[in-house]
C-alpha cells in the first residue's frame, strides 16, 4: 500500500507543477495578447512567489496540526479552483490575482507529502520515496509544455487552464478514497507497523516548533540559509525559461511545446538519482545526513556549467545545459528535504520544511525583481552567471552550518 501511496503522491506533485506551468507555457502568447511587459510579468510572478513564500511556512504549521490526509485535500482543492480561475483572467491584474490564490496552495503539497513518506516509510527507505514525489515538479514541467500547448493550439488558451484543473479534482477524489494514517489501514503487517513505530514514539513526544528555537537550531538555519540561496535558480529556469526561448532564441508557441520539456527530464533524473545515491550511501554504512550532503556537494560542483547559456550558439546546447542545471536544482530539493527526518522529529518535518520553503520563496520573490530589472536594462547575461553560481554558495552555507548527524532526542528536536 505504502507505494501506492508514494505513486499517488507523485502524481500530485505532476498536477502541481502542470498548474503552475500554465502561465509560463502561455506566458509569450498572453503577454502579447494582453500588451504585457516583461516588468508586468515579473510582477505576476511576484505575486505568486509571494503567496508560496508565506504559505510555505503556514502551511506547514498547518499541516502538522491537521495532518496530511486532511492538508494534501484543501490543497489539491485549491490548486484546482485556482487554476481554472487563470482561463478568466484578462490582463496583469487578473492573472496575479489568480497567481496569488495558486501560490497559497503549491507549499502544502509538498509538508503533506513528507509528512505521508515519513509515515509510511523507515528512515534508511525514505530517500526513494522522497524523490519520486519530488521528481513529479521535474515530471510536470516535462509533461507541461506540450500538453499546455497542444490545448491551447488545438482548444483555446482557456481550455489550458480549466482542464488541468479538472485533473485535480479528480485526484481529490481518490486520495480521499484510499489514504489513511499506516496503523488505520487494516492490511498493513505487523512487521510493517513495527519498523515504523520509533517514528511514531518520536512524534507523540515531540515538541511543538517556534520560531525563536527554530531559528537558533544550527542545522535548521543551515538548510534554511541553504534553501535561501538555492532555490530561486529553479524559480527562475522555471518561470523564465519559455519566455528565453521565445525571445531570445526565437522559438514559436509550437517549438516552446516541442523543446522546452527537455530540460526537465534533466530534473526528474537529477531527483531520482539524487534520492536513490544518498539512499545507497547509507545501506552501505553512511550516516544519513553525511550521505545526504555528500550527494549536495557533488551536484553544486556541476552548477556553474550554466553560467555559459546565453554565450553559446546552439539552441540545442542552451537546452543540455538547462538540463544540466534542472538535474542540479532536484539532486538539492529531494536530499534537503530528504536529511529534514534524519535530523529532527517527526512531529516538525512539515514546519521545518515549510520555513525553508519559505526562505526559498523568500529569495525567488528578490531574485524575480532582479530579473526584471536586468532584463529591462541589461540582458539574460548576468541572470545565468548568478544562477550558476548560487548552489556553490548554498553548498558552503551547509558545509559551514551542519554538524549535527543523527536525529536530536524527541524533546529537544529544535533545541539550539
Amino acid at each position: 500500500m505504502r507505494w501506492v501511496i508514494a505513486g499517488w503522491l507523485t502524481l500530485s506533485t505532476v498536477l502541481n507543477n502542470l498548474d503552475q506551468q500554465t502561465l509560463p507555457v502561455l506566458a509569450p502568447f498572453l503577454r502579447d495578447r494582453f500588451n504585457i511587459s516583461a516588468h508586468g510579468y515579473s510582477n505576476i510572478v511576484t505575486t505568486f512567489l509571494v503567496s508560496v513564500t508565506v504559505m510555505y511556512t503556514v502551511g506547514g504549521v498547518w499541516v502538522d496540526r491537521v495532518g496530511e490526509r486532511v492538508g494534501m485535500a484543501v490543497c489539491l482543492l485549491g490548486l484546482s479552483i485556482s487554476t481554472a480561475l487563470g482561463g478568466l483572467a484578462r490582463g496583469v491584474l487578473s492573472l496575479g490575482a489568480t497567481r496569488f490564490l495558486l501560490g497559497a496552495g503549491v507549499p502544502v503539497n509538498y509538508s503533506a507529502a513528507l509528512r505521508a513518506c515519513t509515515r509510511w516509510f523507515p528512515e534508511a527507505e525514505r530517500g526513494l520515496p522522497i524523490a519520486l514525489f519530488s521528481s513529479g515538479t521535474a515530471i510536470g514541467s516535462i509533461l507541461g509544455p506540450p500538453f499546455i500547448a497542444a490545448l491551447a493550439l488545438s482548444f483555446g488558451w482557456k481550455v489550458a487552464f480549466f482542464l488541468p484543473g479538472l485533473l485535480g479534482l479528480l485526484w481529490l477524489a481518490f486520495w480521499l478514497a484510499i489514504y489513511r494514517s499506516p496503523a488505520e489501514y487494516p492490511r498493513i503487517s505487523a512487521e510493517e507497523l513495527q519498523s515504523l513505530h520509533a517514528d511514531d514514539a518520536r512524534a507523540r513526544n515531540a515538541e511543538r516548533p517556534n520560531w525563536r528555537s527554530l531559528l537558533k537550531n544550527r542545522n535548521a538555519l543551515g538548510l534554511v540559509l541553504a534553501r535561501l540561496v538555492s532555490d530561486p535558480v529553479w524559480i527562475f529556469y522555471l518561470f523564465w525559461i519559455p519566455e528565453y526561448l521565445r525571445r531570445e532564441r526565437g522559438f514559436s508557441l509550437t517549438q516552446i511545446g516541442l523543446y522546452a520539456w527537455i530540460p526537465y527530464v534533466g530534473g526528474a533524473i537529477g531527483g531520482i538519482v539524487g534520492g536513490r545515491a544518498s539512499d545507497h550511501l547509507i545501506a552501505r554504512g553512511t550516516s544519513p545526513a553525511k550521505a545526504r550532503t555528500r550527494v549536495l556537494y557533488i551536484s553544486a560542483a556541476m552548477a556553474p556549467l550554466g553560467m555559459l547559456t546565453n554565450w553559446v550558439y546552439s539552441p540545442a546546447t542552451v537546452i543540455v545545459l538547462a538540463a544540466i542545471m534542472a538535474f542540479v536544482a532536484f539532486c538539492w530539493f529531494i536530499n534537503t528535504a530528504a536529511i529534514i527526518p534524519d535530523l529532527f522529529s517527526q512531529k516538525v518535518v512539515g514546519s521545518v520544511l515549510g520555513f525553508m520553503g519559505t526562505a526559498g520563496t523568500a529569495g525567488g520573490v528578490l531574485f524575480s525583481v532582479l530579473i526584471g530589472y536586468l532584463l529591462t536594462h541589461y540582458s539574460y547575461t548576468p541572470i545565468f552567471m548568478l544562477a550558476g553560481t548560487m548552489h556553490v554558495a548554498a553548498a558552503l552555507i551547509l558545509y559551514s552550518f551542519l554538524k549535527q548527524e543523527a536525529v536530536p532526542e524527541p524533546n529537544a528536536a529544535l533545541a539550539a
